[in-house]
């Protein structure tokens, strides 16, 4: 081998090594983080107590864009339970937890990765925090520091301890206040709340429903995001094939090619029953803890 071509292996192992331990830019707007390597405090100033949650151990993966951060945690009981105890230690007025069926999955911003975790939490500053101001949006996107925990079988939930001052809230709750939020005056509430709506739960008639009133919506953007975000429901949104077409009748080529994408999504799903078995029968194990919880607490 020649000096040229050592040359060339070293460069090409370094890019390697870079790409999964520095932030990466997503189309100039936001970062990544791989791993847990130590956020700098001077990032989270004004979340006072927010370092020990943001560098716990147990962090797997981190997303920025624009203020709007997701840390995601990967771990035994031990450091679910650890993790939990400082998040409740914030000194903000609401410590809000989610519990709802895992596992958790997400992919890294060139869709080449995919990262498992256990647990993440939400945090909202800078530009993003702008939305609060705007009508409904405190529905869907939380104003403090939110955990959400993927249960699955291998998290014995009647040993998870639930620490003083955190409220459980189940997707149910959360469907609740996300279909509220779309009747904002605000089109991008209804926009980018249609996309949230869908992903809480894939299989919820409800969600379903809301999202698909949007296709009738005044705002050509707002009917575009909710097309795309039936097809978020596969199989199930089947029934709603003859509204899709109807509103294929549109000289905006933007929303007639998402509806067409949608349309074709749907037509191309799959059932697949013993998945939605398993996701409803979590659900009815996690109202069962909280119900139990919030008993004790009474």
């Amino acid at each position: 081998m020649n000096a040229k071509t050592i040359l060339g292996v070293v460069v090409v192992v370094t890019v390697a090594i870079l790409v999964c331990s520095i932030p990466t830019p997503a189309q100039g707007w936001g970062e990544e983080h791989f791993g847990n390597q130590p956020l700098s405090e001077l990032n989270y100033q004004e979340w006072k107590g927010f370092v020990p949650v943001a560098n716990h151990s147990s962090r797997v993966y981190h997303t920025w864009v624009n203020g709007n951060e997701h840390f995601y945690y990967q771990g035994a009981a031990a450091a679910l339970a650890d993790c939990l105890k400082h998040f409740a230690a914030l000194p903000t007025p609401v410590h809000e937890v989610v519990l709802r069926p895992g596992p958790g999955t997400v992919k890294c911003f060139d869709g080449k990765k995919t990262i498992a975790f256990g647990w993440e939490v939400h945090l909202r500053g800078g530009i993003s925090r702008g939305m609060e101001k705007l009508p409904g949006a405190d529905k869907i996107w939380p104003k403090w520091p939110r955990m959400t925990i993927y249960v699955d079988a291998k998290l014995d939930l009647t040993k998870l301890e639930i620490p003083a001052g955190v409220a459980l809230v189940e997707l149910a709750d959360l469907g609740r206040r996300n279909r509220e939020a779309l009747a904002s005056t605000d089109k991008t509430v209804r926009g980018w709340g249609s996309g949230d709506l869908a992903r809480l739960d894939p299989y919820d008639a409800e969600n379903m429903a809301a999202v698909a009133k949007l296709l009738d919506d005044p705002d050509n953007w707002v009917r575009l995001n909710a097309a795309g975000a039936l097809s978020v429901f596969g199989k199930k949104a089947e029934p709603l094939l003859p509204t899709l077409r109807k509103h294929l009748d549109t000289t905006d080529v933007q929303l007639k090619t998402r509806l067409q994408e949608t349309i074709r999504a749907i037509e191309q799903s799959k059932d697949d029953p013993a998945a939605e078995r398993g996701h409803r029968a979590m659900l009815d194990t996690i109202a069962r803890f909280v119900r139990s919880a919030r008993e004790r607490r009474s």
